[in-house]
Formats: structure tokens, C-alpha cells, sequence
């Protein structure tokens, strides 16, 4: 091994621009997704619109979905852990889906995120369309063979179940260079959407990484491509500041 000679390749932490739809793109896909499959619309937006992770989309029941207190206002998701797939017998039990504590945090820590109307709108909808499992989980599978809508003890969405759903709403709103392009290739990507939205908006990083369960190091190094239209504003604000001083 003495002999060998190799240098690890760097690797790209940064979110590819081109993955990021707009907001008018992602209502779209989450619209598609509630004509076929309804019941995975809100499990989408909460990727869009709280960006949270699909496992912790997985996790979410509803005593921790906090709801506004006054019509068309905010509410807020206390998130309290993880739902993974995992390998049969590459976890503490038989399942192929493990419990476990939120990415990068300890087993009791949680992390809350806000939760704009139009998700408010969705969430609502869909508690009252498709009640929760007998373990309060708000997302389970609901589907039997041939796509029969049954709903079920609670077993969590398997990845390739909303990976479909996804492939399909994308198949049809996006156009066919779209298609080849990286927009909105994982569902995942709404996630990096959501935190890029936020930036772009003007939000401090530190509450962005808060919201998205980052450090700001980590924030700014992932998103640093997707952080776009702000020169000029920053200009102004110089040029502001030195007129002030001047005067």
C-alpha cells in the first residue's frame, strides 16, 4: 500500500441552481400531485413549504402540528424525529422504516418550523380527508394493490411509493428540456427550494439554519450558488451608508 498514490476527488457541496424550481413551478407540481395522488400533496408541501426532509415528513403526527390561532395565519410543526429505511435486519428491529432522532441532533432534541398558509391549507385538508394512523403519524401508506385506496394501521410511505408519485407530477408539468434538466429531478429538491426561497427573501441565515436544522457554516457552504439577486440591494445599502456618513 506504500506503493499507492491517490488523492481522494473533491466533491461539490453546493446545491446545483439549476434543481431550484420557483414558486410558480412548485405549485404546479404539488396541484399535479393532488389530481393523482391526493394524499401525497401535503407530504410534498411540507417539503416546499417548511423544508423538512422526507424522513421527517415521515415522522410527523398530528400533536405536532401546531395550527394558527387566528384564520389564515401561521402555525408550526414541532418536529421530534426521523422515519428511515432501512435494510431488513440493518436495524434495532424486523421493520424495513426505524424511529430515530432528527439529523445532526441529539435522540431528545427537537426543532420547530413555521408553517406558512398555503401549507396551513394543506395540512387542514388533508387531517380532515385522510386521518391519521393509529400511531398519529400524519403520512402512511394508503394504497393497495393496483393503487386501491385503503388505508392502513400506519406503515410508513416506502421512498419508491412518493418517488413515483413525484417521476409522474414531473412527467407532466415540466416541459421536456425540463425533464433533462436537474429541476426538481428528487423530492428532495424541494427541500433546497424552500431553504433558497428563504435566503433569497432576505431571512438571516442564522434563523434559515434553525428552521432547516443546519448550522449557518453548513447553510452558507451548500447554498452559497443559490443565494442570487441580492447585489444590487447590497449596493444600495452601501451606497446608502455612505451618503449617511457623508452627510
Amino acid at each position: 500500500m506504500t506503493l499507492v498514490s491517490w488523492t481522494a476527488p473533491k466533491t461539490a457541496d453546493e446545491i446545483d441552481r439549476g434543481a431550484v424550481v420557483n414558486p410558480d413551478q412548485a405549485r404546479a407540481l404539488l396541484a399535479e400531485v393532488g389530481r393523482t395522488v391526493p394524499e401525497l400533496e401535503a407530504f410534498f408541501g411540507c417539503m416546499y413549504y417548511a423544508a423538512l426532509r422526507p424522513e421527517e415528513v415521515l415522522h410527523l403526527r398530528e400533536d405536532e402540528y401546531e395550527r394558527p390561532a387566528q384564520p389564515d395565519g401561521w402555525g408550526v410543526l414541532h418536529l421530534t424525529g426521523s422515519t428511515v429505511a432501512v435494510g431488513r435486519g440493518w436495524g434495532d428491529g424486523d421493520d424495513t422504516a426505524e424511529d430515530r432522532e432528527l439529523k445532526h441532533r441529539a435522540k431528545a432534541a427537537t426543532r420547530d418550523v413555521p408553517v406558512p398558509p398555503p401549507l396551513v391549507r394543506l395540512l387542514d385538508h388533508h387531517v380532515k380527508e385522510y386521518p391519521p394512523g393509529s400511531n398519529g403519524k400524519l403520512f402512511v401508506t394508503r394504497r393497495g394493490p393496483g393503487g386501491r385506496y385503503v388505508p392502513t394501521a400506519g406503515q410508513p410511505i416506502p421512498n419508491n411509493t412518493y418517488g413515483k408519485a413525484w417521476r409522474d407530477a414531473r412527467a407532466k408539468v415540466l416541459t421536456p428540456a425540463q425533464q433533462r434538466s436537474p429541476l426538481a429531478r428528487r423530492p428532495y429538491d424541494l427541500r433546497h427550494a424552500a431553504v433558497s426561497l428563504w435566503l433569497n427573501a432576505g431571512v438571516p441565515a442564522t434563523q434559515v439554519a434553525e428552521w432547516a436544522g443546519h448550522s449557518v457554516h453548513v447553510l452558507m457552504r451548500v447554498y452559497a450558488k443559490c443565494i442570487y439577486g441580492q447585489q444590487e440591494a447590497s449596493r444600495r445599502r452601501i451606497e446608502a451608508a455612505l451618503h449617511d456618513w457623508k452627510a
